[in-house]
């Protein structure tokens, strides 16, 4: 097993489950010292697919978040999209059909979000090449398989993968990075 296959498998565990696995790798000595080495912050990178404008501001920001009620369960999400240029935001709440897992969730929440910002911008008689975007959510694995750091496990993520993908590139350029959970509860309560 390779060590992004290791994170996967840890970013599926229950929120419960990985507290107690951690709880577990404190009590050694090796790992913890392991644990309490700093590490450089993840940079900001984009996928290749999507040329990045590095000094533009970006025109939308979409800050989202899924998950399940049971893992697998009835699944739900959230996202926030905000008009950087005049402040305006508002916040849309999903709910899906039949069970699925937390990771499913955020995939489906991100496409709701990217699908609908197309389909306005469309709407409005532009082009959503014409538009940077800023994403932020709380999904290592969700944006790690975006963005080709982590492989996708199964063929249900590798789908969700490049659904998310094939939206992106309709848009001129996106930047995507993990933020806290916290982040996540302010903007959108949950």
């Amino acid at each position: 097993m390779t060590p992004e296959e290791l994170l996967e498998e840890i970013m599926l565990l229950s929120e419960a489950e990985r507290s107690a696995l951690f709880g577990l790798m404190r009590a050694r000595p090796v790992l913890r010292r392991q644990m309490e080495k700093p590490t450089a912050p993840p940079a900001e990178v984009s996928a290749p697919e999507v040329p990045t404008v590095v000094d533009s501001t970006p025109d939308y920001l979409i800050i989202w978040d899924g998950g399940s009620k049971g893992n697998p369960g009835l699944g739900y999400g959230s996202y926030q999209l905000t008009s950087v240029k005049n402040g305006k935001s508002r916040i849309e709440k999903l709910e899906f059909p039949g069970q699925m897992t937390n990771n499913e969730a955020e995939y489906e929440t991100l496409i709701g979000a990217l699908d609908t910002l197309a389909r306005k911008i469309r709407e409005r008689g532009r082009d959503p090449a014409q538009y940077h975007l800023d994403l932020r959510g709380d999904s290592l694995l969700v944006i790690n398989q975006i963005l080709g750091k982590w492989k996708a496990k199964d063929e249900r993520m590798a789908a969700y993968r490049d659904r998310v993908r094939q939206l992106l590139k309709q848009f001129g350029a996106y930047t995507i990075r993990h933020h806290d959970r916290r982040h996540s509860v302010a903007a959108l309560g949950h």
